[in-house]
C-alpha cells in the first residue's frame, strides 16, 4: 500500500506527518487537511513542487518528507442570530400568516362561502384594487337605509375591506360589508329553519356585485393621449364584446344581420359531450332563437353566432 509521511505548510502553520494513502482518492486527503485547518475541501488547493492537486487523481509526486503547500481560507464560524430561530409548532395562526406572507382570509358568516370567494377573486386583480383605492367618499347620495343599499354604500365598503385585507394577515370578519349587500339585495338575507343563511349562487352574486360596481368606478385612462373608450371600469376591465350575426335559417335570400354585443361574463354550455371548458364556451356561442322575419312576415328561426 503506496503510503507516506509528509509535512503540509498553511499559512503561519505547519503540520508534521500528515498520513497520505494514494490508493485512496485526493478528496479523502483533503478532507484529512479540512479536519486539521477548517478548509472546505473545495476552498483547498493543494501543491506540491509548483503542480496543483486535482480531486481525482494523484497528478503529483508524492515520497515520505515531502512538504506540500497549502492555499486557502476557511469559513468563518456562524454567529449566534440576534433573534433566536422561532419554530413553527411554536407560533399562533397570525405569527404564521406573518412569516408566510399569506393573504388575509375572509370569516364564513354562516353559508357565505360564495361571497368570501368572490371577493378574494376580486381582490386578485391589482386594477380593480388601485381603482378603489382612488375612489372618494361621495357625502351628496341618499341617507338612510336607501344610503346604505346604494351602489356607493357598496362600493366604499368594498373599499375599506379591501384596505383592511392589505393591512392584516388574519382572518377578517366582513359582517359591514354583507348588511350593506344585504340591505341591497334582500334576496341574498333569507334565512333557513335553523336561522342561518341559506346558500347563494357565487354566480348570481358576481354578476349583482360588478353591477353596482359599473355604477360607481369610472374608466381609466391607460395613458395621456388615450381615450376613453368605455363608460365605466367593470366595462374596461371586465368586459368585452361580440361581433353578432343573425341568419334566417328559413329565408336563404334574406341578408344576414350584423352587429355588436356587449357582455360581463362568458356562458359555459355543459352537456354529456362536453369534456374541456372551450368547446363549452364555443358551443355557448352558437344558439337558435325564433324571431319575426320581416321576408316573411311571420316568426321564423334563426341561427346566432
Amino acid at each position: 500500500m503506496p503510503s507516506f509521511t509528509v509535512n503540509v505548510k498553511w499559512g503561519k502553520e505547519n503540520f508534521k506527518d500528515v498520513e497520505v494513502n494514494t490508493d485512496e482518492e485526493p478528496m479523502l486527503f483533503k478532507a484529512q487537511l479540512f479536519a486539521l485547518t477548517g478548509v472546505q475541501p473545495d476552498r483547498q488547493k493543494v501543491l506540491c513542487k509548483g503542480i496543483s492537486l486535482k480531486d481525482e487523481e494523484w497528478n503529483m509526486p508524492i515520497k515520505t518528507g515531502a512538504t506540500l503547500l497549502l492555499l486557502g481560507t476557511k469559513e468563518e464560524v456562524p454567529q449566534e442570530p440576534v433573534e433566536k430561530p422561532k419554530f413553527i409548532e411554536d407560533m399562533n395562526e397570525n405569527e404564521i400568516a406573518t412569516a408566510f406572507d399569506t393573504p388575509a382570509g375572509l370569516v364564513n358568516l354562516g353559508n357565505t362561502c360564495y361571497m368570501n370567494a368572490t371577493l378574494q377573486c376580486l381582490k386578485s386583480v391589482r386594477e380593480l384594487r388601485d381603482a378603489l383605492k382612488e375612489y372618494k367618499e361621495d357625502t351628496s347620495g341618499a341617507s338612510g337605509l336607501a344610503g346604505l343599499a346604494s351602489p356607493h354604500a357598496i362600493t366604499m365598503s368594498m373599499k375599506n375591506l379591501f384596505e383592511d385585507m392589505e393591512r392584516r394577515n388574519d382572518s377578517i370578519t366582513p359582517v359591514l360589508f354583507l348588511q350593506r349587500f344585504h340591505a341591497a339585495f334582500p334576496s341574498f338575507s333569507q334565512t333557513g329553519e335553523n336561522g342561518t343563511y341559506r346558500q347563494q349562487d357565487a354566480n348570481e352574486y358576481w354578476s349583482e356585485l360588478l353591477k353596482m360596481l359599473q355604477q360607481k368606478l369610472p374608466a381609466q385612462k391607460l395613458s395621456a393621449e388615450q381615450s376613453l373608450k368605455h363608460s365605466s371600469f367593470i366595462d374596461q376591465w371586465f368586459g368585452g364584446s361580440f361581433d353578432v350575426q343573425m341568419k334566417c335559417t328559413e329565408a336563404e335570400d334574406e341578408p344576414v344581420s350584423k352587429s355588436k354585443e356587449n357582455f360581463l361574463q362568458l356562458s359555459c354550455f355543459i352537456s354529456t359531450e362536453v369534456k374541456y371548458m372551450h368547446s363549452g364556451l364555443r358551443l355557448r356561442l352558437k344558439e337558435q332563437l325564433t324571431k319575426m322575419s320581416p321576408s316573411l312576415g311571420r316568426d321564423a328561426v334563426y341561427s346566432k353566432t
